[in-house]
């Protein structure tokens, strides 16, 4: 083999065995991440990294698909060109687009809101169809999807192909991601946290505070007198906590804040989406072990006598 030719062909076999390892490791992340992550309640889940399963819900921000038109919470297109240039033929993307409108999530404990920027999403909800022009017409949206409508593009008359993904009201949803509640700006507060700021609150008005709780009327606070306005400040704190409804508080789930950790939504059950994720893995570690094997067989070939 010539030198360029060589070279070239280790080139790109040593890249593809890293990528593939590089993707093998993540999705067996992935995998695993779905098997062993504890499901948290919204109500009472904590802030940060967490899964979450319920259902897709409307809050009146229904959205119309745009190739379909079908009423959808979040969508996701394609539309492919068929081309044939000799013998070899192939698939081209020429358009494609997804939406970036946030949707809720209801698991009977709670409702948060779900900002689906930069996730990776899995739908229950596919259609894959096949026309004549870049843009589906209304005779063309009445073709089911099917063996023969699969043959048009050898017969000529489906040069374009069209897929489309959506995640619809009353659809099953689990998800990886970051939460956080009252995502307004104002932060969910413990009671210790509450309890703290009365304490700053009433040391900034230190005659009324020794007013209520100076027994010994010594103009000082001991030990036993700071113990009850502690007491007495946590007592306040969880009648403040408690007068919060849960419908004040916000919760948001956004893709996290650690790039290494995935941000998944899914349509699918937890198993299957485990099971995708772990198919991948193996399929990666393949492609690594293949394109490796053939690295070293290149190199070894070139180096040994």
């Amino acid at each position: 083999m010539p030198a360029g030719k060589f070279w070239l062909a280790l080139f790109v076999t040593t890249a593809i065995s890293l990528v593939s390892l590089l993707a093998a490791k993540r999705n067996f992340i992935k995998a695993r991440l779905i098997e062993d992550m504890p499901t948290s309640r919204i109500r009472s889940a904590s802030q940060g990294y967490i899964e979450l399963a319920g259902l897709a819900i409307s809050r009146g921000q229904n959205l119309s698909a745009p190739l379909t038109g079908d009423p959808c919470l979040w969508w996701r297109y394609r539309i492919e060109r068929y081309q044939k240039t000799g013998k070899s033929s192939s698939w081209s993307t020429v358009d494609r687009g997804v939406s970036t409108a946030p949707f809720f999530m209801d698991d009977s404990s709670g409702i948060c809101r779900i900002e689906p920027a930069d996730a990776e999403i899995s739908c229950l909800h596919r259609k894959v169809w096949y026309g004549s022009s870049r843009l589906p017409t209304t005779s063309i949206l009445s073709v089911k999807p099917g063996f023969l409508n699969r043959l048009q593009p050898l017969l000529g008359s489906g040069r374009y192909r069209y897929t489309e993904f959506t995640i619809k009201a009353g659809d099953p949803l689990y998800l990886l991601g970051h939460f956080v509640s009252d995502s307004d700006g104002r932060k969910t507060l413990s009671i210790d946290q509450i309890t703290a700021q009365l304490i700053r609150r009433w040391k900034q008005n230190f005659d009324d505070l020794l007013q209520r709780f100076d027994r010994d009327g010594d103009g000082a606070l001991d030990h036993s007198e700071w113990q009850t306005v502690r007491e007495t400040a946590g007592e306040e704190a969880l009648k403040a906590q408690q007068t919060l409804g849960s419908d004040d508080i916000e919760h948001l789930v956004t893709k996290p804040e650690d790039s290494e950790l995935p941000f998944l939504i899914g349509s699918h059950g937890q198993e299957h989406l485990s099971r995708r994720f772990r198919w991948r893995a193996l399929g990666s570690a393949a492609a690594f072990l293949t394109a490796g094997s053939l690295a070293t067989w290149l190199l070894s070939s070139r180096l040994l006598p």
